[in-house]
């Protein structure tokens, strides 16, 4: 990665990679003022019970799909033996001290983002930007995240300010979203793998 870039995160499991998760990163790269937006596709979630498809199957989904020069599909968390994001990040940034990361989040995750393992070391360390999903604005607004961390909020007309803020920083937008997942691309039989490695 280029020394200074402003790179945007977009952590998951992509199981399968699909158009929403291409459009939340082109519309983060507008919208919060980054060089690139990388696909971190995770090994597995920690927060789901089920594993996913095999990670070379989402690996080569998330390729055939992307048709974008400014985002870049990873599997760093399984190279780097992370299982969790806080500890990704600190790899991240031992690796590529040059480098300013964003954390990128759908309002789904805001949500449930106290949960996460070390969720106020991530805050502590990169900016993040959350764009807005239906139904589930409001959940987002007023979650333990965003009630504790309120006083670092940018305001949406400061959103392209995100990838160079200093942490914690945080900025929600909205944006007309997909209606598109993965958890009902899966039940309607529509991502067809390989044997569960």
């Amino acid at each position: 990665m280029p020394r200074g870039a402003r790179v945007g995160l977009l952590g998951g499991s992509f199981d399968p990679p699909h158009a929403g998760h291409l459009h939340l990163s082109r519309e983060a790269l507008k919208r919060f003022g980054l060089d690139l937006v990388v696909w971190l596709v995770s090994p597995g979630n920690p927060l789901k019970p089920n594993p996913p498809a095999p990670l070379a199957d989402r690996m080569a989904a998330a390729r055939a799909l992307v048709d974008h020069p400014r985002i870049l599909i990873s599997n760093f968390e399984a190279r780097s033996g992370t299982r969790y994001t806080a500890q990704t990040l600190e790899a991240l940034q031992g690796q590529f001290r040059d480098v300013r990361f964003t954390w990128l989040m759908g309002a789904d995750n805001l949500a449930q983002f106290h949960r996460w393992e070390n969720w106020q070391d991530i805050l502590q360390t990169v900016p993040v930007g959350v764009l807005a999903r239906p139904g589930l604005r409001i959940a987002a607004r007023s979650s333990p995240t965003a009630r504790i961390y309120r006083n670092a909020r940018l305001p949406a007309k400061a959103s392209r300010t995100l990838g160079a803020a200093a942490a914690p920083a945080w900025c929600f937008v909205n944006i007309p979203m997909k209606a598109v997942s993965s958890s009902a691309i899966r039940a309607a039989g529509h991502w067809a793998t390989g044997p569960k490695s």
